[in-house]
């Protein structure tokens, strides 16, 4: 049942958060916990996401608890957190995700809940047939808290958060990180700049080529004689073989990091290069500007970065947006032409740009 514009929260209230996946969203919506505290600082705020993306609001300070839903567990698992939850007392339900999953959870919880929106047909009709029926874009982030706007929540301005306190500790002792932790304290040393790169996304379509990373690489290094983290999950077998050759000046993480360890990683970088994938969400997350390459989607979906600082790279073809996620394949006569045709000049003069103004800034983060 949605809320009523009249209703007025309790002081002490029990606001449950509802963001499962994917891992854009998750950081997204670390927004939440923040503002609804500015705005009810005695409510009791709990955030229920995927297991795998635990880590990331584990410490979070805004909240009260964070809980982990093991997919596995299926309904009967679902049923037994939303017993546990409703025994707590909950007043309301910010599902901002929208899924069967969440819908159920919500529903059992048995409180008002707040009507965020997905824009789907919107979403479809553009696509399709390249129809807009959007209004203003707003930052996905900016929609989960207007959908607060009823009870009296506001956008700080401040965007999303995630807590590294005491990553490092587990870092410093896990020996796979003492080759690329001891790369980037002599890059530091030596006043060389440090960047991230996220070559891989999940859906190919999103996926800048592999040539052009390596052609940014090749030239970055040239340019400047700094430092590149490679970022990629286990799967990316891709990602090692782009420091070959370049072995003083890059070294890859790919399938060695957690999430939280990735975005403290993320947070030791000048900035980050990615496709437009939850990792440029991680670094802006941990207050690092991004630069994001969009091909298959755009600006209408949200996910463009935040940061005053962070740059948008894309071409402004015709048949763009032409997917939802990334999922399908591509129609325009030369294969991915919104990604081949950023030319790895055009991200290398963006990134220099974006280093220049922001050296000499200092991040709690580091």
């Amino acid at each position: 049942m949605p809320p009523d514009a009249n209703v007025a929260l309790r002081a002490d209230a029990h606001i449950v958060i509802l963001r499962f996946t994917s891992l854009g969203d998750v950081v997204k919506a670390t927004i939440l916990p923040r503002v609804i505290r500015a705005r009810y600082p005695g409510a009791r705020i709990t955030m229920v996401t995927a297991e795998a993306h635990l880590p990331l609001i584990e410490a979070n300070p805004h909240l009260d608890r964070a809980i982990g839903f093991q997919r596995r567990a299926g309904l009967g698992g679902l049923r037994r957190l939303a017993r546990e939850l409703r025994a707590e007392r909950v007043d309301l339900v910010v599902d901002v995700h929208r899924s069967l999953r969440s819908r159920l959870l919500a529903a059992w919880l048995g409180a008002p809940r707040v009507p965020y929106r997905k824009h789907s047909m919107a979403r479809y009709l553009l696509v399709h047939f390249g129809w807009s029926w959007f209004r203003a874009s707003l930052r996905k982030d900016q929609e989960f808290v207007e959908a607060l706007g009823v009870f009296g929540v506001r956008d700080d301005g401040r965007g999303t958060e995630i807590s590294l306190a005491r990553v490092l500790d587990d870092l410093s002792v896990a020996k796979r990180f003492a080759e690329p932790l001891a790369a980037i304290r002599r890059w530091r040393e030596a006043g060389r700049p440090v960047i991230g790169i996220a070559p891989v996304a999940a859906w190919e379509l999103k996926r800048w080529p592999l040539e052009h990373v390596r052609a940014l690489m090749e030239a970055y290094v040239r340019e400047t004689q700094g430092g590149i983290v490679l970022f990629g999950g286990a799967g990316d077998r891709d990602v090692p073989p782009l420091a070959v050759g370049l072995e003083a000046h890059a070294v890859a993480i790919a399938g060695g990091a957690s999430l939280l360890e990735s975005a403290w990683f993320a947070s030791q970088c000048d900035a980050m290069i990615a496709n437009d994938t939850g990792m440029s969400h991680l670094a802006e997350a941990v207050g690092r500007d991004a630069i994001v390459l969009f091909g298959p989607t755009s600006e209408e979906w949200g996910y463009f970065p935040v940061r005053p600082g962070s740059r948008v790279m894309e071409r402004g073809l015709h048949c763009r947006p032409c997917t939802r996620m990334g999922e399908g394949r591509c129609t325009h006569p030369l294969h991915k032409a919104c990604l081949v045709t950023i030319t790895p000049e055009s991200v290398l003069a963006a990134l220099l740009d974006v280093l220049r103004k922001g050296r000499g800034q200092t991040d709690e983060a580091r």
